[in-house]
This record gives C-alpha cells, sequence and structure tokens, in this order.
C-alpha cells in the first residue's frame, strides 16, 4: 500500500478550533470579567457555617468546583 492511501483526505484534516473549544474560550472570558468585577465582600453560608469574605474567591471557588464536577461527568468510562 502505498503512504497517500493511509494519510487522511484533505476534507478530513481538522484546520483550527473546534466550536467546542471556541465555546469553552468565551464562557471562560465571560467568567473572568465577571469574576473581576464583583469585589465586594459578601457573607457566604453553606451547610453548617456562615463566612465574611470576598466575592470574586466565592465565585472563584464555584466556578473551580462546577469545572471539576462536570469534568468527572463528562469522562468516558474505562471499558477493559
Amino acid at each position: 500500500m502505498s503512504d497517500y492511501q493511509n494519510s487522511p483526505a484533505p476534507s478530513q484534516e481538522k484546520k483550527g478550533l473546534s466550536g467546542r473549544a471556541i465555546g469553552g474560550i468565551i464562557i471562560s472570558v465571560v467568567l473572568i470579567v465577571f469574576i473581576a468585577i464583583n469585589r465586594d465582600e459578601t457573607q457566604v453560608s453553606f451547610l453548617f457555617f456562615t463566612t465574611t469574605m470576598q466575592l470574586w474567591i466565592a465565585l472563584t471557588i464555584a466556578a473551580v468546583a462546577g469545572f471539576v464536577a462536570g469534568f468527572l461527568v463528562s469522562r468516558k468510562k474505562y471499558k477493559p
């Protein structure tokens, strides 16, 4: 077999970013701007405790927790 048959067709080659990657970048930029402009102190309650902290810290914690949860839910299951 020649190398030509093993290479992908020109129309099948991926070029640039996917729509999913572009969407992720846009959401990340909007999230960073949103966190950056919300810097006031606020009272945060979670389960059995309440504390006062900067709002941007609470938003960052929530964003990271959401990212981790989304990553864990969307992982492909290992099949032996």
